[in-house]
């Protein structure tokens, strides 16, 4: 399985564990956020559920015309090259379709799309993809936390799996099959020191409450849903009290 994938199932299992005890409480965590009007889409949406649920590739075709995809892409990562479909290839509306292993063009395993980024920049045009959640590219953290109803747990940023959210904590966007990763755009690093950034990199799981990422407040550069695959419970249990140990202090 590509990693990309690999990542959204360990994920899932994470976020399956922890919102069972995360959602005996409807508590929220105490950070002071606004709902931004960035969370809802745009009138000319186009929603990521509706390309999963297209299913398979001749699902995709229906939908969106074979002269609109590339039926296999290669796609160059920091964690190596996959195989992939491409939708409006080349265009502010590109997305990425990727199949579940053996089942390559017959299922769909998740469709992940990108923040448009021009000059080492976030592009002003802004994506045109959400999720039916609002979950879009270029919403801040503080759009997301407001969207979930509370702080959740995300990979410290700065590497290959950097950003990446591990567990909803049991809010609103919790047991979704969605995906989303943070990244920083900012030329000062949002004015943190040198140690406040590095209390929030690296491999580490942190909530968002943490006052180094708050005042970072990273946005969102990629949205991914998917369908869970079958997994072993006791692997999936392994991996949650892996995450558990790594998990830093509260504050």
């Amino acid at each position: 399985m590509k990693k990309i994938a690999v990542l959204a199932l360990t994920i899932s299992i994470l976020a399956s564990c922890k919102s069972k005890s995360g959602s005996e409480s409807t508590q929220t965590d105490s950070v002071a956020v606004t709902q931004a009007d960035s969370t809802a889409p745009a009138s000319d949406a186009l929603y990521l559920d509706d390309v999963l649920a297209c299913n398979d590739y001749e699902g995709l075709v229906k939908k969106f015309g074979a002269e609109n995809i590339v039926k296999k892409a290669t796609i160059e990562t920091g964690e190596g090259s996959f195989d992939a479909t491409k939708i409006f290839a080349g265009t502010p509306k590109e997305i990425e379709v990727y199949w579940q292993d053996g089942k390559e063009y017959k299922v769909i395993g998740d469709v992940l799309a990108r923040l448009q980024i021009k000059d080492d920049k976030p592009s002003a045009e802004g994506s045109p993809w959400t999720t039916k959640l609002g979950l879009k590219p270029g919403m801040t953290l503080k759009d997301v936390v407001a969207l979930n109803g509370k702080t959740f747990t995300i990979t410290g940023l700065g590497w290959d799996l950097g950003g990446n959210v591990v567990s909803w904590e049991g809010g609103k966007l919790a047991d979704k099959d969605i995906n989303i990763r943070f990244n920083d755009y900012s030329t000062n690093s949002g004015g943190l020191s040198e140690t406040e950034y590095a209390q929030i990199s690296g491999d580490r799981e942190f909530d968002v409450k943490h006052p180094s990422i708050q005042k970072l407040n990273p946005i969102v550069d990629q949205v991914s849903v998917y369908h869970k695959p079958d997994f072993d419970k006791e692997l999936g249990n392994k991996m949650y009290k892996d995450v558990e140990e790594k998990q830093m202090p509260k504050h």
